[in-house]
């Protein structure tokens, strides 16, 4: 690790060299998205399906907003919401809204980045592990980036929670998480798992409220109650349909729903294509058995969570990192145990990847959790580069396993000398 801290700090102490190298970067991706989204002669980006579906409601037919598809034949799989936050874009010409998109993107990975020096009672060694998280998840973040996806804003999110709730700011913390599960279920819905373990009643409150606004007050006052209630009614069914046996008689089956699709990383979609039959088959062959196997996984995962759970603001101060720690592990278990988690999703190993570092940091030289904890890191971090370098690779899941591989061991390391207080 010592090699890489010091070629890191050598960038960050050079106050040109850092900052020119990653204006070059990104002004360099932002003209590849300007081409790919706006300019190419296809748009190959997701913000035309959350504008088709927001063209929807500003032309007053929100009722069509899932049945509606852009020039790719892509349809709009989120809740009402989002489309009716991106309404007022909906007829502005498509290089204005991709210019915006990717800003808006990179100020929030900008945010994230800022937030995560808060997490580590070491603000002076910050830095260049969160450099080095983000040059292990820069793919994702590229991939994002490039083609107008939601995961960067997501893990600001993400981050964004987690400040909070150090902060103890619980009514924010409650509200912010309602505000991005109402924009995209996935992957940080199981966070509510780890408040309801923490017995962080005042932050469940926030977030039970948060949902009936984001869900329905708020989109039932643009909509009509009863046309909202409808939209959800249909992106519920869709959702359900996903996640059910007969996911391959709905009209999102070869864009989203497909475990036979590589970008797909969920322990089920991984599973089916290593022991199932092939695609052409797939709906004469009982799938039930993988489909149990992937789900009660993630329910034991849930299991040992509750059952190894940290306290949840203990002392000394450093085990906010733990803390951090244990906060990253829940989105990676709703990554794991959902039938649809594709390749980008991924950016919340960021979070993970950074408590990992934080927690090396935290170890004797030599010791063995230390070396473990190195091991993880460096194995998830490849596996995941060859995922997306290596087609094959990807097929059989090595970014899955990679994940798995770092989660199991920053779970055992996080427990193994734990002192339990009271929470």
């Amino acid at each position: 690790m010592e090699p890489i801290r010091k070629s890191l700090e050598f960038f960050i102490r050079k106050k040109w060299l850092g900052p020119l190298a990653v204006f070059i970067l990104f002004y360099a991706v932002g003209i590849s998205t300007l081409y790919r989204g706006a300019i190419g002669p296809t748009q190959r980006t997701d913000l035309t399906v959350y504008l088709k579906a927001a063209e929807m409601v500003q032309i007053g037919n929100p009722g069509h907003m899932y049945g509606i598809e852009n020039s790719r034949h892509w349809h709009y799989v989120y809740s009402p919401l989002l489309a009716i936050l991106l309404a007022p874009l909906a007829t502005w010409p498509i290089a204005i809204n991709v210019i915006l998109a990717y800003f808006l993107s990179l100020a929030c990975l900008t945010g994230a980045i800022i937030l995560s020096r808060y997490f580590t009672d070491r603000p002076e060694t910050a830095p260049w592990q969160i450099a080095l998280a983000g040059v292990f998840c820069l793919p994702l973040f590229l991939n994002t980036l490039t083609r107008g996806q939601l995961s960067v804003f997501i893990l600001f999110f993400e981050v964004l929670i987690f400040y909070c709730y150090l902060k103890n700011w619980k009514i924010l913390t409650g509200l912010f998480f309602s505000f991005i599960v109402a924009i995209k279920i996935s992957p940080l819905a199981f966070l509510f798992f780890f408040f309801l373990i923490k017995k962080k009643w005042k932050i469940l409150i926030s977030a039970l409220l948060g949902f009936l606004f984001f869900f329905f007050i708020f989109p039932s006052l643009v909509l009509g109650v009863d046309v909202n209630w409808r939209l959800l009614t249909t992106w519920q069914d869709l959702m359900a349909q996903g996640s059910s046996a007969q996911a391959y008689n709905s009209y999102l089956w070869n864009e989203l729903f497909t475990p036979f699709a590589s970008d797909n990383q969920s322990l089920y979609a991984i599973l089916t294509r290593l022991c199932g039959p092939s695609e052409a088959n797939f709906m004469n062959a009982s799938n039930a058995g993988i489909r149990f196997i992937a789900s009660a996984f993630g329910i034991l995962l849930l299991i040992l969570l509750f059952l190894k759970k940290l306290p949840s603001m203990s002392s000394p101060r450093h085990d906010r990192v733990k803390l951090l720690a244990e906060y990253s592990l829940y989105p990676m278990v709703m990554l794991i145990a959902s039938p649809v988690s594709s390749l980008h999703h991924y950016t919340v190993l960021y979070l993970l990847f950074l408590a990992t570092l934080f927690l090396i940091e935290q170890q004797p030289h030599g010791s063995s959790r230390r070396v473990w904890l190195i091991t993880g890191l460096w194995s998830c971090a490849f596996l995941l580069f060859a995922g997306y370098v290596i087609r094959f690779l990807k097929y059989v899941g090595s970014p899955l396993w990679g994940s798995l591989f770092l989660c199991g061991i920053v779970f055992f390391c996080l427990n193994s000398d734990k002192k339990q207080k009271p929470s």
